[in-house]
């Protein structure tokens, strides 16, 4: 199995306008890490996957968008990092432990999954610049609540979409994982108040959705200490609030489907999908490529073959450390990026939903 790049049309059209912008102006309009990457290319012999494989391609295996990215064309402009932070990435998985941060519980056996991959709202940038996602999702320094739902519905609908279809294909309902997306680091002055937000975002969403979604038996969102159980019903679709915090320890977003059941429910039929919190300028799984299992990006790289799906490296997982480590002769999966010269491939490999 390999992995796909999932794009909503608007963030297509997004690319498209970008592409024909730096056509018309310049590549000196870029910022300077496009610019490197576009060097002796001609922008208009490009389509827009192949356009945005090499804006993919100046992302390193691990950065923090909200820690150091100015986002001024030093290193990345805002065009460049809106696109960046609509994309998605499906990943196909072997998981082999229940993706609790710390003393998680190792599956006897692997499940077979799927980890999407996708960034939060940005709304903090430590370097004193204005972040990327803040002029869209706020509004006189408060969250601009259709707004901030527009960009989750972007993000998050193509993620949705191919669930569906994957468990549609497999003959299998799908259950979706999900953290609180953008609700930490991401959420600056914000911090502590996100979750419902996501919350109200995700039942924008589902209200307005679910009938294209049939094949979804439930999203189990985990805000971790925000919000309180709750349970929503959309159509067939079981929308469930879940705070790990609040009686839900032994619940994390790595568990087999059946895990999520509760009185009523039946879950037997369903393969697992996870949401992850991605960052804008990272490969997925962001941490782990340092070996930290920590953050949701670095522990749901940690506890599958994510690494060997994303590398064509492969691994094996560490039961005692809880780690899924590269081969001996790296010291790390940053390693096995940066001596095999590999890159992430979008050409032929992006799917634009929904069609």
């Amino acid at each position: 199995m390999t992995y796909s790049f999932l794009i909503h049309p608007d963030t297509y059209a997004k690319i498209d306008a970008y592409r024909s912008k730096l056509i018309t102006n310049g590549v000196g309009n870029a910022g300077v890490f496009l610019q490197e990457q576009l060097k002796g290319v001609n922008v208009a012999s490009l389509n827009n996957e192949a356009f945005l494989e090499h804006l993919v391609g100046t992302k390193p295996p691990q950065k923090f968008a909200e820690m150091s990215v100015y986002g001024t064309g030093e290193d990345w402009n805002h065009a460049e990092l809106s696109i960046l932070g609509d994309l998605g990435v499906a990943v196909p998985v072997q998981i082999y432990d229940d993706g609790k941060h710390a003393n998680p519980q190792v599956h006897e056996t692997p499940l077979s999954g799927t980890l999407l991959f996708t960034p939060g709202a940005l709304l903090r940038n430590d370097t004193g610049h204005e972040p990327v996602d803040w002029a869209e999702a706020t509004v006189n320094d408060q969250i601009n609540v259709p707004a901030y739902q527009a960009l989750y519905e972007r993000r998050l609908l193509p993620l949705l979409i191919y669930a569906n279809k994957q468990a549609h294909h497999q003959g299998k309902k799908a259950l979706v994982t999900l953290p609180g997306l953008g609700c930490g680091q991401f959420s600056g002055i914000f911090q502590g108040s996100m979750c419902a937000y996501l919350k109200e975002a995700l039942i924008a969403l589902l209200h307005k959705h679910s009938a294209v979604l049939p094949d979804i038996a439930a999203v189990y969102y985990d805000p971790y200490s925000e919000c309180q159980n709750e349970r929503y019903q959309f159509n067939k679709l079981v929308f469930l609030v879940r705070p790990l915090q609040q009686g839900n320890q032994d619940k994390p977003q790595l568990c087999p489907p059946t895990a999520y059941a509760e009185a009523g429910d039946n879950f037997n039929d369903c393969v697992l999908f996870s949401i992850v919190a991605w960052d804008h300028v990272s490969w997925p799984g962001n941490d782990f490529y340092a070996g930290h299992r920590c953050t949701d990006d670095g522990v749901k790289a940690a506890a599958t073959n994510s690494m060997t799906v994303l590398t064509g490296i492969e691994g094996q997982y560490d039961p005692f450390n809880n780690t899924y480590d590269p081969p001996s002769e790296y010291l790390n999966w940053a390693e096995v990026v940066h001596k095999n010269n590999l890159r992430l491939k979008v050409q032929n490999n992006l799917l634009v939903l929904p069609v």
